[in-house]
């Protein structure tokens, strides 16, 4: 049934490395502005389309993009290459979890050409898009509890991200084994899409945390697009932090 697949987008920046060679040795500074206002503008191009951006690296980010059509990826295609000094090339793959899909978008992506070809230029790469009756996305947003008085306020702040970081990297793995990604959205927040993967498995995972010196959260939403699911799941991670009875709250939107 397609109806509960999900849509990935893979977003690469064209030549990008052989390109930043030729803005000389002090441009890490307008690489980084650039790379900020990059995602910026995806970011806020497919959030207008219901869709949601991830960070995968700086040159390359994925996107959940259920509901959003061929016509609709090559507007924001076009928009971003008349924006910005370079192009970019876009794969949209569809699978039954979100690591499928991602891998289905990069092999389309791959087949016009490697990510850093003088030829390769604007591609888009596309087999089929979900509309909104066929799509489902299960996003997971989590925390660490506790971590500003556990940590940032008496911990420096690289002591800080390191164990961060070393969750977010802990996690990322176990949940890559059951076909799921997870991306770091900032503070001790991760996010990830999660479609096929159950709240007893989630509870599981979350669970050899609170067995150690980590203690995690995890709001569920299940939407027929990316912004909406996201949105359910941070309103139930609320709804946990405000009753810390509860461990993981789900919810559907349909």
């Amino acid at each position: 049934m397609r109806g509960d697949q999900i849509q990935m987008t893979v977003i690469q920046i064209d030549n990008y490395g052989p390109w930043t060679d030729t803005l000389g040795n002090d441009r890490e500074h307008r690489l980084q502005v650039l790379q900020a206002e990059l995602y910026s503008s995806f970011q806020e191009k497919f959030a207008k389309r219901e869709g949601l951006v991830f960070f995968n690296r700086f040159d390359e980010m994925l996107a959940v993009t259920n509901g959003i059509s061929r016509e609709q990826h090559r507007e924001i295609q076009i928009e971003i290459n008349n924006q910005f000094p370079f192009t970019v090339s876009m794969g949209v793959g569809v699978g039954r979890t979100a690591f499928d899909a991602q891998v289905n978008a990069s092999k389309l992506l791959q087949k016009t050409g490697s990510a850093q070809s003088e030829i390769r230029k604007a591609e888009f790469a596309c087999a089929t898009t979900l509309d909104g009756n066929e799509s489902c996305v299960q996003i997971i947003h989590i925390d660490i509890d506790r971590i500003t008085e556990t940590s940032t306020d008496h911990a420096s702040a690289f002591e800080t991200s390191i164990k961060v970081m070393t969750v977010y990297a802990d996690l990322m793995r176990s949940l890559k084994d059951h076909q799921a990604l997870l991306f770091y959205i900032g503070g001790d927040n991760f996010m990830g899409v999660a479609n096929g993967v159950s709240v007893d498995t989630i509870t599981s995972l979350l669970k050899d945390y609170h067995d150690s010196n980590i203690e995690l959260k995890c709001g569920i939403g299940i939407a027929k697009t990316g912004r909406k699911a996201a949105e359910l799941a941070t309103t139930n991670l609320h709804k946990i932090r405000q009753d810390r009875n509860n461990f993981i709250l789900a919810t559907t939107h349909m």
